[in-house]
């Protein structure tokens, strides 16, 4: 009953999704079933508020350690880019399946892991090294002012890697924030994290509401598109790590 009262006391914010391909992926993870048996959107989802200004995500004594982190990074020759190329998105995915039956940390590791069908959908950005080696990669399908952290994942395990995370973040944020993005969520319900996964999110801004999903009008053009390519199974934890 505690928790009942708990998750009903929760804020609650309205997501307005399009028919468009990336608004109704967005809409069946958020009304995907938990391990409770019960939808995602009305038990608690990890949201991060993005701001209207893209660089007022780093400010304040709260981004302490994300700024001191991207520095970090930054001095170290850490840059990121945006990937549209789908070619490229693919050779990205391969590279990550190959990545992760090696994970230092089993809790991660995935075997014969497929990341193929995320192709095409939404932001695709990367983290890279001074020689352009790929150090974390990320895919963040959005849809109006609503947008998911669907794959945020390091490519190794080194301190680099951990500083590139944040860099990363940052950058993603960022460009969400210019698009007219105003909240990031995450697909997976709190209890489906680590300790680690709630401590890192919670120094990022991510904070636990209640989702009302509706409809956004959209135009008769807009609802004559083709459904979304068929997704692949629902993301595991390796979908976003824990700092190291």
């Amino acid at each position: 009953m505690r928790a009942v009262r708990d998750v009903r006391a929760l804020p609650v914010l309205e997501a307005a999704l399009s028919g468009r391909p990336e608004g109704r992926l967005l809409a069946a993870d958020l009304s995907r079933r938990t391990a409770l048996g019960l939808r995602l959107s009305s038990t608690g989802v990890c949201v991060l508020e993005v701001p209207e200004v893209p660089a007022d995500y780093s400010l304040g004594r709260s981004r302490q350690t994300l700024r001191r982190k991207v520095r970090a990074a930054a001095k170290a020759g850490v840059g990121w880019r945006e990937v549209t190329d789908e070619d490229e998105q693919a050779a990205l995915a391969r590279r990550l399946d190959d990545h992760l039956p090696q994970k230092r940390d089993r809790r991660y590791r995935q075997v014969d892991s497929d990341h193929s069908h995320m192709v095409g959908s939404g932001l695709w950005a990367v983290a890279e090294d001074a020689e352009g080696t790929p150090l974390v990669l990320s895919v963040t399908p959005h849809d109006g002012r609503w947008a998911q952290l669907r794959l945020f994942i390091a490519l190794g395990d080194g301190p680099q890697h951990s500083d590139a995370r944040y860099l990363l973040t940052q950058a993603v944020v960022e460009t969400l924030s210019a698009r007219g993005v105003r909240h990031l969520f995450d697909g997976r319900s709190p209890h489906e994290l680590t300790n680690g996964l709630r401590h890192f999110q919670r120094m990022l801004g991510f904070t636990v509401v209640r989702v009302r999903l509706s409809r956004a009008e959209v135009s008769a053009e807009v609802r004559s598109l083709p459904a979304p390519r068929a997704e692949g199974p629902p993301a595991r934890h390796a979908d976003l790590e824990r700092v190291g």
